[in-house]
């Protein structure tokens, strides 16, 4: 996004063991522990969401070339889950996830994304059963519980944003960090790729797929707003969006 440093952002209240958890979960397994973002003032320009969504709408089913990554994916989201969850004796977030067959957050109201927060905080949270809301292609159920609990603690409660599609880029963005190369492939077609053909199609699931984005849409700059006045007003969006969620301070 344009670099304007008297362009103010969001007011964001991560949880502050989770930002630490991850730096110390990263430093532990060889990944960088420098965080470049800004997440109060990620936005997505509204012309990248059906840019992506098209891209994403392109790709086969499943490339044989992209299995690796998913593995990829599924074994660092299994370690990073193990963390989240070890007791801090060990070392760990000492998080204690339990998985539910109704969606135990109501985001779509507000206080619903911010119960979740205070959830983390307290050293709980609560995800629904991928068994109830059908299997994915790649994962099993365990694994895709696993990214369900660890994306939405590292990546929401880590940025202090929501669940709206600027918030799920600054999830996207903060999460990726957490992963290696190879695995980022699958995290951004499961992510960004997934959560931009939704909003293209009217907010209906679209179908899963193992398969890696072009290049460009898995780049940051693929949702830069082009403009200063554009992102003004993507920014207010997103503000609009923060607030109805119960997140504004």
């Amino acid at each position: 996004m344009p670099r304007i440093a008297h362009v103010a952002g969001l007011t964001v209240s991560p949880v502050a063991a989770v930002v630490e958890g991850a730096r110390r979960f990263n430093a532990r397994n060889g990944l960088s522990t420098r965080d470049h973002w800004d997440y109060s003032r990620v936005v997505v320009a509204p012309a990248a969401v059906a840019k992506v969504a098209e891209a994403y709408d392109a790709l086969p089913f499943i490339d044989n070339a992209a299995p690796a990554a998913w593995k990829a994916m599924a074994e660092e989201t299994a370690r990073q889950f193990e963390f989240m969850t070890a007791p801090a004796s060990r070392g760990g977030l000492g998080i204690t996830v339990t998985v539910e067959d109704a969606d135990p957050y109501d985001t779509s109201a507000p206080g619903g994304t911010r119960a979740f927060f205070d959830d983390v905080a307290a050293g709980r949270m609560r995800v629904m059963s991928t068994a109830v809301t059908g299997s994915h292609f790649f994962f099993s159920d365990d694994v895709n519980d696993m990214f369900r609990a660890v994306h939405d603690v590292f990546g929401h409660a880590g940025t202090g944003r929501g669940v709206d599609r600027h918030g799920e880029e600054a999830a996207y963005r903060k999460h990726s960090g957490m992963f290696t190369p190879l695995a980022r492939k699958a995290l951004a077609t499961e992510t960004r790729g997934q959560n931009h053909a939704m909003i293209a199609a009217g907010g209906e699931f679209q179908e899963q797929k193992v398969a890696v984005l072009p290049r460009w849409a898995r780049e940051f700059e693929a949702v830069r707003p082009a403009t200063l006045a554009e992102y003004r007003k993507t920014l207010k969006q997103a503000a609009a969006f923060h607030a109805a969620q119960g997140l504004a301070e």
